[in-house]
């Protein structure tokens, strides 16, 4: 028995040191006999069972401290441990405690061996999670919220890498960029989604950003989309860090101002042709002034001198006075000062006498077509302005067929968004005019040899706009060119 003391004295500081381990740890640890009942408890397993004492607990079993159903899920984890001897490591459960209180537990089972190696139970790790998992679940949260902001902002927002690869992009950007998905678009670069030039420069920008670490804030950009597009958007990017302050990135984020570009060139090209208008009509009525007493001073002469070869060069000068009140006559319509008389025209005579001059006049190898229908709706209006616009075009047209070719003059009703308009349309099978030209021809003074005279196209639009009417323009070069001017029809 002596012999055997010390072995005995061992094995009790054994157990000692062991009992002393398990008791002061924070994670719970029990053990189990094969029929799942308490043989060992630590205090922090005990505060889970609602216990004071290991006593309370030992010969018990699961399902005399938590709701059936999920003690029914420990036991036969418990099962599976005991007869196949196989581990449950770091199993992240939730846990309803007899108290009422939510615990998440990271849950580890293994076998209990005995000296010949024979299962004879299992030893239980719980380690509270509780509070990394709320963590988690309200970073997930937080992460979800922001995501929601994001992908509904109407601003393009996207994030890269320091090697300029995205790593997000929100639908208004990826959809931007012609793509269906985020999917799509992560792991590329610019380059892989713009022009070189363009892509170059953006990655240049970023670079500047990411080493400097100075954000760039509303810097309004001209951007040509890879369908083709051009659009303006103010483009800011920022560095982003990471917990330490170190930059692994930037943010981007596009805001689309095309419209708002648009309408300030179209607020630029109203105040200029306002104020071409008033010029117009300033220097319309100064000519007036001076081509009066001109024309009266050669119908005085015309009828006092008979020399022939007089009357000649003052029919050549009356001509070039006409001609010049005329162009007084589009200058003044287009600075809008002459309203003229708003009366019933009949729109299919006034076309049909437009197609007979064009025929008789023009060069034999352009010929006239019209294609009038014989029920137009009446349009109020001034028909000698109205006839101005019809020739205007012509001549556009005449000049656009220097070889010949074949002018339509054309005219039906048509409804518009529930409005009536007669429908007068031009088109020529002439040389066309440039895509890039096509927002211009209207302006004043704006002139090719394609396009025509400068004041031309300027009145006639003005001359539609005052009648309460609209101008559509199709060309394509090489391919002719088509007017149609809507008028609204009379009630």
């Amino acid at each position: 028995m002596d012999a055997l003391r010390p072995e005995i004295k061992e094995l009790e500081l054994d157990h000692s040191l062991l009992r002393t381990l398990i008791d002061n740890l924070p994670d719970c640890i029990y053990v189990k006999d094969t029929e799942a009942r308490k043989v060992i408890a630590n205090p922090a397993d005990l505060e889970n069972l609602g216990c004071k004492t290991e006593a309370e607990a030992i010969g018990k079993t699961d399902f005399d401290f938590f709701p059936k159903e999920l003690a029914e899920g420990f036991f036969a984890d418990d099962m599976s441990v005991v007869k196949t001897g196989q581990p449950v490591v770091n199993r992240e459960e939730k846990v309803i405690l007899p108290n009422g209180e939510t615990r998440w537990m990271l849950t580890t089972k293994v076998p209990w061996r005995d000296a010949t190696g024979k299962i004879i139970g299992l030893v239980g790790i719980g380690r509270n999670v509780t509070d990394q998992r709320n963590a988690e679940i309200k970073l997930m949260d937080e992460r979800n919220l922001l995501r929601t902001v994001i992908d509904n902002l109407p601003d393009g927002i996207y994030a890269k890498d320091t090697e300029g690869r995205k790593v997000l992009a929100n639908p208004a950007n990826y959809r931007r960029l012609g793509r269906e998905s985020e999917a799509e678009i992560l792991g590329k670069t610019d380059l892989d989604l713009f022009p070189k030039e363009t892509a170059d420069a953006f990655f240049a920008d970023d670079q500047s950003v990411l080493k400097d670490g100075k954000p760039v804030i509303n810097r309004e950009e001209k951007l040509v989309l890879p369908n083709g597009e051009t659009h303006w958007q103010l483009t800011s990017k920022i560095p982003w860090r990471d917990a330490t302050g170190k930059v692994i990135g930037l943010v981007g984020i596009g805001r689309d101002i095309t419209d708002r570009k648009t309408l300030e060139e179209q607020i630029v090209a109203a105040r200029r042709m306002e104020s071409l208008g008033r010029l117009a009509t300033g220097v319309a009525h100064d000519l007036n002034n001076i081509l009066a007493p001109i024309l009266i001073s050669i119908e005085l002469l015309q009828k006092k001198l008979q020399d022939e070869q007089y009357l000649k060069m003052l029919a050549k000068a009356e001509a070039s006075a006409h001609r010049g009140a005329d162009i007084i006559k589009q200058m003044l319509w287009f600075g809008r000062g002459m309203a003229g008389q708003r009366v019933p025209v009949d729109l299919q005579q006034l076309a049909a006498g437009v197609a007979q001059f064009a025929s008789e006049t023009f060069n034999k190898a352009i010929c006239v077509e019209t294609r009038i229908a014989p029920d137009l709706w009446t349009v109020a209006g001034d028909s000698v302005q109205l006839h101005q616009v019809l020739m205007n075009l012509c001549l556009n047209a005449r000049d656009a067929m220097p070889s010949g070719g074949t002018l339509t003059i054309a005219a039906h009703n048509a409804t518009v968004d529930a409005n009536r308009f007669v429908v007068l349309e031009l088109r020529d099978t002439g040389c066309g005019i440039a895509p890039g030209l096509l927002d211009k021809i209207y302006e004043p003074f704006f002139t090719t040899k394609e396009v025509g005279h400068g004041l031309g196209l300027s009145t006639a639009q003005s001359i539609v706009k005052s009648h309460g009417g609209f101008i559509k323009t199709e060309s394509q070069p090489g391919h002719g060119s088509t007017f149609r001017v809507h008028l609204p029809a009379a009630a």
